[in-house]
């Protein structure tokens, strides 16, 4: 090799070597680069991730008021409806919701009987991945597959509903498939009914998975702690809400309040509420009614006693221990969120 071809070769290894060089500097600067860490890592990684699942209100079956329905999926079964129900916990799955099992149900042996609306419901432990709004819960959830038939049952499968999605957060047999799902749609949800149930009109609402509570939130209820159910997720005690009552006249008294979407009907009952005027089981119409939050002057929910379900109908049952379920009329008037991580309840007016 001659000294000419030498000094061109070796000029060209150095120029190889620049480039090399250079190319190794880049790419370390890119590794460690927070713009590229943050756009390979993906949105659902920095942003929250909301999921509405669209719900309507239909007639109360058998009776009057108005309760919303949504659809899901289990296992491989195809989309049917149900009832939102906040006053309950765990999925419950009517005779009619599918034909032969779909895949990725697994009936178990164990016997399970729950009650509704006073019907009680026989059937059998299910477990399975259950799919509302397009989200798969993380892994299967136990079920009530409901074996018998009642009156009950009947009305809501000749309106094509065939079950009732308990979402309450406290602890019992079944868990909420809510807390099933992933990330934050798992830890917080919103609720708000549609239509109008004083002329019985029928209307549109929504379950967001993911939504956050309102920054200005009209309300805020704490709950108090469970401790986690047997996959980690938090309960808490949704029949013990701290809301401060006043009926006409009489004293505020501050009881375990129980905010229920699946119920039209407001019940008081307690030892406390005895002088609140009432005939034939029911707080007498045109008696004003205020919820407020303990320690709050303001009002949440004011309005006169009457008799339209989903309304203002008040049932009063005046002995033993105070407690209030709200019925589902708060459900049409605000935007509920409840978040699971802190044990919170709130409610926005909705416009």
């Amino acid at each position: 090799m001659g000294d000419q071809e030498w000094v061109h070769v070796n000029s060209r290894r150095r120029r190889n070597l620049a480039l090399a060089l250079l190319a190794l500097s880049i790419g370390l600067a890119l590794s460690t680069s927070p713009v590229l860490a943050a756009s390979s890592a993906g949105p659902s990684s920095t942003e929250p991730v909301t999921v509405t699942v669209p719900m309507r209100t239909i007639t109360t079956p058998g009776t009057s008021g108005l309760n919303g329905i949504l659809e899901i999926r289990v296992g491989s079964s195809a989309p049917f409806l149900v009832m939102l129900d906040t006053g309950s916990v765990g999925l419950r799955v009517f005779p009619g919701a599918w034909g032969s099992r779909p895949d990725h149900v697994r009936i178990t042996s164990t016997p399970i009987i729950t009650s509704s609306a006073g019907s009680s419901m026989k059937g059998f432990v299910a477990k399975a991945p259950i799919t509302i709004g397009g989200v798969t819960t993380t892994h299967s959830v136990g079920f009530q597959l409901v074996n018998t038939d009642s009156p009950y049952i009947k009305k809501w499968a000749a309106d094509h509903v065939y079950g009732i999605l308990g979402v309450g957060t406290g602890r019992y047999a079944l868990s909420n498939p809510l807390s099933a799902l992933p990330g934050s749609t798992g830890l917080r949800w919103s609720i708000h009914f549609g239509g109008d149930p004083a002329t019985g009109r029928q209307g549109s609402g929504s379950l967001v998975l993911g939504a956050e509570p309102a920054a200005d939130a009209d309300a805020t209820f704490d709950l108090p702690p469970l401790g986690p159910d047997g996959n980690g997720a938090l309960l808490w005690d949704d029949h013990q809400a701290p809301g401060c009552w006043t009926f006409g006249h009489e004293p505020q008294h501050c009881v375990d309040t129980w905010f229920d979407s699946g119920f039209t009907v407001t019940r008081v009952k307690g030892a406390v509420f005895n002088k609140v005027p009432h005939e034939s089981g029911a707080i007498r119409p045109g008696t004003d009614i205020t919820l407020a939050e303990s320690g709050s002057a303001a009002a949440t929910w004011q309005f006169p006693a009457g008799s339209t379900a989903s309304v203002n109908l008040v049932r009063l049952e005046p002995e033993g221990r105070a407690q209030i379920n709200t019925g589902n009329a708060l459900y049409f008037q605000y935007t509920f969120t409840y978040d699971v991580e802190r044990g919170l309840i709130s409610l926005s007016r909705s416009s």
